[in-house]
């Protein structure tokens, strides 16, 4: 029986002994309670529109539909259902990543993550907040020749750098908003929205939409 303010889970991967040490490490949290299993897409959007769950642990390579594909049916279907998005791939494209936080994807997980740190992605994503794995983050960044001590040096010289107004797009981006939904939610225009991204990608050192997200983040900034 459901209890009233429990975070009601389907998980969706085409790996049974995945879902089962899942369910095996979720069974020992009172405040979560599964809902439904899917070991394909198909099953997965089914399952999803009919329990409308408030958090859907998706594979991104699950069978039959890949993980982008469901993530634009459940806009449609149970558009409050929150996303974690699964990989097991030892080297997870950064664009890839990026084109599930456009279709609305609220995190990102590697599959060897550790359990606490899943548990804290579930609730923080339940919050309505954003989860990527920090070891992710970093491997972007090193990807840009960058490594963790001149992170930390660099974070010092700019997290205090961003004008109150580029924090507030910053923190807007977080949440994977095209420019013109940026531009939108916080009445000005998109030309206007560029400006603050560029300033914003300038003071973080930062190329990509996705690296100031990350660096974000991961950095406390917002």
């Amino acid at each position: 029986m459901q209890t009233e303010g429990n975070i009601r889970i389907v998980i969706a991967d085409d790996h049974s002994l995945f879902r089962a040490g899942l369910r095996l490490i979720l069974s020992e949290e009172e405040i979560v309670e599964i809902v439904g299993e899917a070991a394909n897409g198909v099953q997965a959007i089914d399952i999803i529109t009919d329990l409308k769950p408030d958090v859907v642990l998706l594979d991104l390579a699950i069978s039959e539909m890949d993980g982008n594909q469901i993530l634009t049916a459940i806009k449609q279907t149970s558009p409050e259902t929150k996303a974690l998005m699964f990989s097991a791939a030892v080297n997870v494209d950064e664009e890839m990543i990026f084109r599930s936080l456009k279709l609305g994807a609220k995190g990102y997980l590697s599959k060897n993550l550790a359990s606490g740190n899943l548990i804290k992605a579930i609730k923080a994503v339940q919050r309505g907040e954003m989860w990527i794995e920090r070891k992710l983050m970093s491997r972007f960044f090193s990807k840009e020749q960058r490594n963790v001590s001149s992170m930390e040096d660099q974070v010092k010289k700019t997290s205090t750098g961003l004008t109150a107004r580029e924090q507030e797009v910053l923190s807007v981006l977080t949440k994977g908003l095209t420019n013109k939904e940026i531009a939108d939610t916080l009445c000005i225009s998109e030309k206007t929205v560029k400006t603050h991204l560029n300033n914003i990608f300038r003071k973080l050192n930062v190329t990509r939409r996705l690296q100031a997200i990350l660096y974000a983040i991961g950095r406390g900034i917002i």
